[in-house]
Parts: structure tokens; C-alpha cells; sequence
């Protein structure tokens, strides 16, 4: 009999240094009885190693990047029966605007892209048993189509956080989600709070979702991180440099944490990861934190793999995320199975990785002060080797990679063996 063949639809995986989670679960997907061929949406860079008989097909890459498909697939979109019944949903909630129609086109577009090159990957290998979608867009719309078209057998998706939470889009709209949950095979948030969330927000029933965690290798031995030097404050944050993450409010905080321990200590912040703020926040810190003899380092965007051997061995008392939004933050995961406890606001399903009552989360709105004096109140405890077991026994009980992708990946494929 031969292997289901699963195509898996990307932003850029392999390429590129973003998607690193994905790096993990391909480790389930190559155990699996299954063929595996990646279709990334854009191509270029640094492409990270894939296990034997995988395979990577551009033809979405392609499409994407030809003005002709492009401009084609927006005619078509104008006259689509599916751009009528966005635009109604849109009418019938009281949010039709022109910038919620021009999303809504753009929306079909790019599905009718995504259906036309699942299309032709099914005509070049064969039926599609199983289109997974890694994020829940309208690309997930076009896997729909192509599979009612029949070149597609199953549609599953992933649902994180910049994809599921509409509050955080452009225009508060997510497009295509509400008419698309009703085809989907199966969606998989990847938290508890995300089931709740598109049961609630987007009518999408109950037994078309199922929670699929994410998870991150546990390190055997298990790694130790040792907490900051004596008369240092060691603060670390991972994240883009965008304006979801607050990284203003990052700084501001951490001035309010170099002053309450002025003359005792110096603070130390390594911050991994970049983005277009990154000039801004910059002369924030050299306005702000440099005056208070705050020690900073801005690592850049590095290979996942250089992150996690410098969270191994770099001390660290604290991890900073400040974020306005999350899904569930896998830096967290990374930072807290390697013993550093991480201080985080409240957002998303984070308290499903922080632990419910921990007292590390904070609310949303927290300001700069409260927030720094947080950081001060926990210090000690955040060094203790107990908070440091306590934090790491988290992600191994909810977030083990080994044991995590495997089931998601066993309940995909018992949905394919189905009639």
C-alpha cells in the first residue's frame, strides 16, 4: 500500500532562519509512514537540512512570484462566489469597510493561488491524502478548494497566535477563517485557550478542533542554567523588534529595575533577535539605560540552533516577554526547560506555559514600573534552585517535543486511514 502523501504548505520553511519550531516536529513527521513534501510560499537563503526522503516543491513559490499569476488570480477573485460570501459575513456583523473589502479580494487571491498550485502538484504526484496548512490563512481556504476540486483528500491546519487571534490583524478581521472552519478536516491551536478562542470567535464546531501543542526538545542531560554573578542583574529577552513585542516597554522597565538596585548591582540585557524598531529602540536604550550604566547587547537574528546553545551557557537570572499578544511562546519553552524562569504578560495561552498561578505572569497592561517592580520582588526566587526545577518541570510534563509531535502526527494520519 503505498505512503500517504502529505503536503505541507509553509511561509518559507525550510528557508530562511524563521518557522524553527517546525525544526522539531519534523523529527515526528520522519518517523511517520508517510510521504512528506514541503511546499514553502517563498524560497531564498540559507535552507536548513531536511531527513531523508523529504522533499521540497516550489511550485507556490513560483506562483508567488510571478506578477502575471498574481494579477490574474486578483481578476478572477473579483467575480469569485467566495468573495461574495466574505463580503456578507463582513455586511451581516457590521464591519464591511473598503479596507475590510480590499482584504476580503486580497484574501481570495491568494487561496485561488494556493488552490491552483496544490492542483498542480497533485497532477505531477498524485492525489493529496493530506494538505496541512502550517498556519491558519487563506492559504488553508485554498486547500479547501483544491480538495473540493479532488485533488485533495484531508485539510488540516495549525492555528498559533498572529494567525488566530483577530483582535491583533489588520482591520481586526481575519479573512476567510469563519466560512473555511466549516471544511476544514481538522484545526489544531496549539494551546487551550486557542480551542476556546475559535469555538467562540469564528463558530468553528467542536469536533472539527483538537488542541495540538507545539513542543521543544528536552536536553539529556538536563541543562542547568546557572542564574547571573553575584552583584549582577543578568536579564535576557527573545523575541523580533517589532511593536507587538514592546520592546520599549522592555526597556523602561528594565531602567526601573537598574535604579532599585543602584550601587548594589549592575544590570546586564542580551536581547536575541531584530526587526524594523530596532534603530528606535536602540536610541531608546541610549537615552534611557546607558545613563544607569545598564550593560546591553543586541545578538541579532541567529540560527536557532546558536540560540540554544547560548541560553545553555550564558548565565541568566530572568527572560523578559512583554508581549501585547502571543499564541504560546516557544522561547519561553526554550529558555524555561533549561532552568531560567521567564517574567511574561499575560496574554494568549502563555499561562499554559508559565503555569497558571505562577507569579511571573502579569497583566496585559502592566506599566513600566509595576513591571520592574515585579522583576525586583522575584529576583531571588528566580535564582533559587527550586523556582529553576519548577519552571523546567513545566515544559517537560506539557511541552516535549518527543512526545507531542508524535501524537499530532498519529492523529493525522488516523484521519487518513478513515473511509
Amino acid at each position: 500500500m503505498a505512503k500517504p502523501l502529505v503536503a505541507w504548505v509553509t511561509t518559507r520553511f525550510p528557508h530562511g532562519l524563521g518557522e524553527q519550531f517546525i525544526t522539531a516536529e519534523i523529527d515526528a513527521w520522519r518517523d511517520a509512514d508517510a510521504r512528506v513534501v514541503i511546499v514553502p510560499g517563498a524560497m531564498g537563503g540559507p535552507a536548513r537540512p531536511l531527513p531523508e526522503g523529504f522533499e521540497v516543491d516550489d511550485v507556490l513559490t513560483r506562483a508567488w512570484a510571478s506578477r502575471a499569476t498574481l494579477l490574474r488570480a486578483a481578476a478572477a477573485a473579483m467575480r469569485d462566489p467566495a468573495l461574495r460570501t466574505e463580503l456578507a459575513d463582513l455586511r451581516a456583523r457590521g464591519v464591511l469597510t473598503r479596507r475590510s473589502a480590499v482584504i476580503a479580494l486580497r484574501a481570495v487571491a491568494q487561496a485561488r493561488i494556493v488552490q491552483a498550485a496544490l492542483a498542480d502538484l497533485a497532477a505531477r504526484r498524485g492525489t493529496i491524502d493530506v494538505a496541512y496548512t502550517y498556519w491558519l490563512k487563506p492559504h488553508t481556504s485554498g486547500a479547501v478548494r483544491a480538495r473540493d476540486e479532488g485533488h485533495v483528500r484531508h485539510v488540516i491546519s495549525r492555528a498559533h497566535g498572529s494567525d488566530l487571534y483577530e483582535e491583533t490583524r489588520p482591520a481586526h478581521y481575519n479573512p476567510l477563517v469563519r466560512t473555511v472552519g466549516a471544511g476544514l478536516d481538522c484545526l489544531y491551536p496549539i494551546s487551550e485557550q486557542g480551542c476556546g478562542y475559535v469555538q467562540q470567535t469564528y463558530g468553528i464546531r467542536p469536533e472539527r478542533v483538537r488542541r495540538g501543542r507545539l513542543g521543544t526538545r528536552i536536553p539529556s542531560p538536563r541543562i542547568e542554567v546557572a542564574p547571573g554573578e553575584p552583584g549582577e542583574v543578568s536579564l535576557l529577552s527573545v523575541s523580533s523588534i517589532t511593536p507587538v513585542k514592546r520592546l520599549d516597554l522592555v526597556v523602561d522597565a528594565i531602567a526601573h529595575v537598574a535604579r532599585g538596585v543602584e550601587g548594589r548591582a549592575v544590570v546586564r540585557w542580551r536581547h536575541y533577535g531584530s526587526g524594523f524598531q530596532q534603530d528606535q529602540i536602540e536610541r531608546r536604550v541610549a537615552e534611557v539605560l546607558e545613563p544607569l550604566g545598564v550593560r546591553t547587547e543586541f545578538m541579532g537574528l541567529v540560527p536557532h540552533e546558536d540560540l540554544l546553545e547560548a541560553l545553555a551557557h550564558q548565565p541568566v537570572d530572568l527572560m523578559l516577554n512583554l508581549s501585547s499578544s502571543e499564541g504560546v511562546p516557544v522561547s519561553i519553552m526554550e529558555a524555561q526547560v533549561r532552568g531560567i524562569p521567564c517574567l511574561a504578560t499575560d496574554v494568549g495561552a502563555t499561562r499554559e506555559v508559565l503555569g497558571e498561578d505562577s507569579p511571573y505572569l502579569v497583566p496585559s497592561d502592566a506599566n513600566a514600573e509595576e513591571i520592574g517592580r515585579r522583576v525586583l520582588d522575584l529576583l531571588e526566587d528566580a535564582r533559587s534552585a527550586a523556582r529553576r526545577t519548577a519552571v523546567r518541570e513545566i515544559v517537560e510534563e506539557r511541552f516535549d517535543a518527543a512526545r507531542n509531535f508524535p501524537a499530532f502526527v498519529s492523529d493525522v494520519l488516523e484521519r487518513v486511514a478513515r473511509p
